[in-house]
């Protein structure tokens, strides 16, 4: 059986566990976002890496849920997971033509519409829970990563369908993005999008979720204004890699660290930009990063947490290594990795109760699984990469 029927299998047997138990679930970052967590650490919470470890190690030695069930964190339903799960009812259904997988993506849809954000200009959508990155961001702060992620359902809704609301609303989308993010490089050819607008971060892989939108939106539209400005995404992210081909986290600032998943989205959405708004300027940089990704983000076909560490090997970079690999190989290469990452997240990463464990991370007793089906982090990007790896 080749990697799409097994691809194809894997999608029906997940999509078939998270019809089971909805699309309510818990999130790696949901404990650290409740009112009762702020009001003890503080909102930048002083000891953060401290309190993370210790949730870390009591997470991964209790079973499944029993550390959220004590602290009485309910299950949530994240909107960047809806808008992932619904670009992958909408793969399926182009390459099936089964109204089933449809059907799913309007319902997911119509959730994101109902629950968009109302306090900016146009749609935008946010996180469940409160964040800290290098400020506190209030739960549902509008987020152009969670949007871009929505933002791709509804244009492909509008390819397949036609439905004008669901272009009305990529416009709306493409409007949170260009007036209310806000634009932490803006130089003649250079830009970067920050992450919300509450803040001036240059975070390479999230400027460019909201520019590979507007690379999109502005294909199908015929709209300069938006493919110029993913172009000038591009060319801020192409002229912050490294030497060796690799990305930091952060741009235009002393060395930051380099991961997996973050890496494979900046290496899939320059090509969407570059194949989407004539960039060629891009093609050597991204040549060079997918080179860097292949000999140092894996080990024996395993993905990578960083260039230094194996574990802990993350569902959400296994889930990236399957999206970045099915993207980028038909015509860089690596079609063999991408069977060995397959292989290996389907036998190791999968429980037996059908979801996919968080992560698999070592102790002084040898390998742990932490046996958690988180929603937004795990189940909902493994449905997507098995949705693209399917269809070829």
């Amino acid at each position: 059986m080749g990697i799409h029927q097994q691809a194809s299998a894997a999608y029906a047997d997940l999509d078939a566990w998270i019809d089971r138990n909805g699309w309510a679930g818990y999130d790696p970052f949901d404990i650290r976002g409740e009112d009762w967590y702020i009001g003890l650490f503080g909102r930048k919470d002083r000891f953060s890496y401290y309190t993370r470890v210790a949730l870390h190690m009591v997470e991964s030695r209790l079973p499944q849920i029993a550390t959220r069930r004590v602290l009485k964190v309910k299950p949530a339903i994240n909107a960047k997971a809806v808008g992932l799960l619904a670009n992958a009812y909408l793969i399926r259904y182009k390459s099936s033509r089964n109204e089933h997988d449809l059907e799913k993506a309007r319902q997911a849809l119509a959730w994101l519409n109902e629950n968009k954000t109302v306090s900016c200009k146009g749609f935008s959508w946010g996180y469940p829970f409160h964040w800290n990155s290098r400020i506190f961001f209030p739960r549902g702060t509008p987020s152009g990563v969670v949007t871009a992620i929505a933002g791709d359902a509804w244009l492909t809704h509008y390819e397949i369908t036609g439905d004008p609301q669901s272009l009305d609303i990529a416009h709306g989308i493409s409007r949170f993005i260009l007036e209310e993010l806000n634009r932490s490089v803006d130089e003649p050819g250079l830009l970067c999008f920050s992450y919300t607008p509450l803040d001036d971060f240059k975070v390479l892989n999230a400027s460019l979720f909201s520019a590979a939108f507007l690379a999109r939106l502005g294909s199908f539209v015929s709209d300069d204004n938006m493919l110029g400005a993913a172009r000038r995404a591009a060319a801020y992210v192409v002229s912050e890699q490294n030497r060796d081909g690799s990305f930091y986290y952060w741009g235009s600032e002393p060395p930051t660290h380099i991961d997996h998943f973050h890496t494979g989205f900046v290496l899939r959405h320059l090509d969407t930009i570059m194949r989407l708004c004539s960039a060629g300027f891009v093609e050597a940089p991204l040549r060079k990063g997918y080179e860097f990704y292949k000999a140092m983000l894996f080990e024996n076909g395993i993905p990578r947490n960083t260039p230094d560490s194996l574990y802990p090997i993350d569902i959400h970079s296994c889930a990236e290594a399957i999206l970045c690999l099915s993207q980028l190989a038909p015509k860089l290469g690596g079609y063999e990795l991408l069977k060995s990452v397959f292989d290996f997240s389907t036998h190791r990463m999968r429980h037996e109760d059908g979801y996919y464990v968080a992560d698999i991370h070592r102790s002084i007793f040898g390998e742990r699984g932490t046996a958690i089906p988180y929603m937004r982090w795990g189940q909902a990007w493994m449905l997507l990469a098995f949705a693209r790896a399917s269809c070829g």
